[in-house]
């Protein structure tokens, strides 16, 4: 029975050290039943066996689990901000963390009237994605160099309808900052998820993380590299008054400050996230 099933592949991943094993097996199952599988579970109609096409796709995919496979690239999406996102091998998947800088963004917006925002590292493109739904009165370009993440940046901009204009662009060269503004003019908001993790953190990764791309991870020897490069590179690129927002290590918070002021922008600023952990550090220029 269907129901039989669901406690098999629940104890099978438990067995194999998946934390969470029940909600992890529901996810599976909803990939074979649909998303209303949960809503269905205690009706009748899944008090049956399982066939041979579905059970071959749970094996599957418990197969591939248990290798340490990330269960957001088996499911194929994950949501973020109430809002579901494509993502596969070769993107960075969206984790709740990131949810603060959206929230940041969104109290600068209006106060701003910012007309264009501008998402560097984008990956899946779900921060600009999401906000371009929250503010419509700007337009949102999203900057990504790998082309494997370039595919579902633009698989997501395609599914949600987005206002946001794709970029491939090397976001830690300052020609990229000049491009831009050349091309679009000087942005209002300037976001930033950039690799963060230093020697350290790449060495104790779970072997889940070990299977998203290391350039969307690594930040450097010291996990700093990015904020560098892109403070510098873009300093010039952000209108008079506007605001630069990255995203950080809970223990950066004060050296991404110091980057910054160190570059010339003023007023910078931390905010935590719901953990109560420094997450998203903000500053202006000009």
């Amino acid at each position: 029975m269907v129901k039989d099933e669901l406690l098999r592949a629940e104890k099978v991943l438990a067995d194999a050290g998946v934390e969470d094993a029940d909600l992890e097996a529901r996810v599976l199952f909803e990939c074979i039943y649909s998303r209303s599988f949960l809503t269905d579970l205690l009706c009748s109609r899944l008090n049956r066996e399982m066939t041979e096409d579905e059970r071959s796709k749970l094996e599957s995919m418990l197969a591939r689990r248990i290798s340490g496979e990330p269960l957001q690239y088996i499911a194929g999406k994950w949501e973020f901000y109430g809002e579901e996102f494509y993502v596969g091998e070769g993107v960075l998947i969206p984790r709740q963390d990131t949810e603060t800088l959206v929230d940041e963004v969104l109290k600068l917006g209006g106060a701003l009237n910012a007309e264009t925002v501008l998402d560097l590292c984008s990956g899946t493109g779900c921060i600009p994605i999401v906000l371009s739904k929250k503010l419509p009165q700007a337009h949102f370009y999203a900057a990504e160099l790998s082309k494997d993440a370039f595919y579902w940046l633009e698989k997501n901009i395609a599914a949600h309808r987005a206002d946001v204009t794709a970029l491939m662009l090397d976001v830690t060269q300052k020609q990229s900052a000049d491009g831009f503004v050349t091309r679009f003019g000087r942005a209002d908001i300037i976001t930033c998820n950039p690799p963060y993790l230093d020697e350290r953190d790449m060495r104790e990764l779970q072997k889940e993380v070990r299977r998203e791309p290391a350039f969307a991870l690594y930040g450097g020897s010291d996990g700093l590299e990015y904020y560098r490069a892109v403070a510098d590179a873009w300093k010039d690129a952000l209108a008079a008054g506007g605001k630069i927002l990255f995203e950080t290590g809970c223990s950066q918070a004060q050296s991404v400050i110091e980057i910054l002021e160190g570059c010339g922008y003023r007023d910078a600023s931390v905010t935590k996230d719901l953990a109560g952990k420094d997450r998203v550090v903000s500053a202006s220029i000009g």
